[in-house]
């Protein structure tokens, strides 16, 4: 017994060593002045770098959307495991799959009236780094591929079901991370 506790001590203290804890997110906003749309989305992240292949990882935020009569502002959790595919000096090229959960809650004509918002995802996104220093690093993300749904109150304040791939400006994300 005594050689399993030790074993088991010894790979989780290996695993710790070589793992570097890391925080960062992205922050959004976007008006449309002509359909009078209003988004914000405040995603921070925290992870786990493994190797110099593997993160693991979650974005836990918040994200806010206004059309005349509808508001929807939804908590979202979004764990992932990230692969770097591919390094050329500072950059690497990564694919991250993620599943994510988000719960809140849609109002209608000015919050006199309102109904729970659900929304999930599972999929793949892929992605860019660059270290600018050993210590932080800038990261953008584009497209998806896989699946998102929404129940009836999130899809009046603007998300959809929706699968396949999509690859274009309007999924693009940038962020950053700093690596303690």
């Amino acid at each position: 017994m005594k050689k399993y506790l030790l074993l088991a001590v010894a790979a989780i203290s290996s695993l710790c060593a070589s793992a570097q804890i890391y925080a960062g997110g992205s922050i959004g906003a976007w008006r449309n002045g002509s359909e009078h749309k209003t988004e914000m989305t405040i995603m921070p992240e925290v992870g786990y770098t493994l190797s110099d292949k593997t993160d693991i990882g979650t974005t836990i935020g918040w994200t806010y959307d206004h059309t005349p009569g509808i508001t929807t502002n939804v908590f979202q959790i979004n764990p992932y495991y990230r692969y770097n595919f591919y390094q050329t000096g500072k950059v690497k090229f990564f694919v991250q799959g993620e599943f994510g959960v988000g719960a809140g809650k849609t109002s209608y004509k000015g919050g006199d009236d309102s109904d729970t918002a659900v929304v999930w995802n599972v999929g793949v996104t892929p992605g860019v780094s660059y270290d600018v220093s050993d210590k932080v690093t800038l990261l953008a993300k584009v497209g998806f591929l896989g699946y998102k749904g929404a129940n009836d109150a999130a899809k009046d304040g603007g998300y959809a079901d929706e699968w396949g791939f999509h690859f274009s400006s309007n999924d693009l994300s940038f962020g950053f991370s700093y690596h303690f």
